[in-house]
């Protein structure tokens, strides 16, 4: 189990453009792809030789270097929260930075909830929320944090993501799920939750032939999470990266869920904002605490 309170924040957003992003994590530059970037690079930063370039204009979108020649890679670091980066033939690298926004946030609703919280993390990818609940909350009697993912290959990284970060084995309840059958096998057991984290794909295919899209099954998803909140939940944090969905309607369907008022929800454009260069929109939050 590593200390990870001896190092400092080392991702830095340089630029975008041309449906591209420039980022370093530890001093190493990294190239992917930014759809939503139509317009053209900062003349003031650099994009000269990056160490890690994903070409998805290709017929084969790859990594340059190739992934088989890639030996070593720095970890992301953010506070005491430590990540594992690794190329994935799709262009991610393993974590979101711009959901340090709702990181911070996290930790500031489990300080002041001032009580034990069980919260669950769906759609849980690598554990960055996870992690970050999980260091927050401590080793408080009685609150648990659940990570759920559909990937077990996503769950087993972000055990390591755990064991980096500092946290025992116990710190975090790793679940290998379909998101609506536990969220139907939770409510059959009376089990209930204090917060809850989403951050749903825009679509996704699982085992089964069984699709995921965002637009047509947030609601009936929101609704079963609607049946696990205890009466007094924390807080309910629901982001996304789909560019159909507005603040709008996740305030909307957050308000809907919670039966509360519109201006108790709070929304943000998850934004990745550089010194330099151009910042890129990449998502967007409604966000509700108690």
């Amino acid at each position: 189990m590593e200390n990870p309170s001896s190092h400092k924040d080392n991702y830095l957003f340089l630029d975008c453009g041309d449906q591209k992003r420039l980022e370093s994590i530890d001093g190493k530059t990294f190239v992917r792809q930014a759809p939503q970037a139509n317009y053209s690079p900062s003349p003031k930063v650099s994009w000269t030789s990056p160490d890690y370039e994903f070409n998805s204009a290709q017929k084969s979108p790859s990594w340059t270097p190739p992934l088989n020649a890639v030996k070593t890679l720095p970890d992301f670091h953010c506070g005491t929260l430590v990540m594992e980066i690794r190329l994935s033939e799709n262009g991610q690298i393993g974590v979101y930075p711009e959901q340090k926004l709702n990181w911070d946030w996290l930790n500031k609703v489990i300080a002041n909830a001032q009580r034990p919280l069980r919260i669950l993390n769906g759609f849980a990818y690598t554990g960055g929320s996870s992690i970050v609940c999980a260091q927050a909350l401590g080793k408080t009697d009685h609150s648990e944090v659940c990570h759920l993912d559909a990937s077990s290959s996503a769950v087993n990284w972000a055990k390591i993501n755990r064991d980096k970060s500092g946290l025992p084995d116990d710190s975090i309840r790793f679940i290998v799920d379909d998101i609506r059958r536990f969220l139907e096998r939770e409510i059959r057991r009376g089990k209930f939750y204090d917060g809850v984290i989403l951050d749903p794909p825009a679509f996704g295919r699982a085992k089964g032939g069984k699709t995921w899209v965002l637009k047509r099954d947030l609601s009936s998803l929101m609704d079963l999470c609607r049946q696990i909140l205890v009466p007094n939940p924390a807080f309910f944090l629901l982001s996304c990266h789909d560019p159909e969905m507005s603040k709008g309607d996740l305030e909307q369907i957050l308000a809907e869920t919670l039966k509360a008022e519109k201006s108790e929800i709070e929304t943000i454009d998850l934004t990745l904002n550089s010194h330099a260069g151009n910042s890129l929109p990449n998502g967007i939050a409604a966000r509700w605490r108690a």
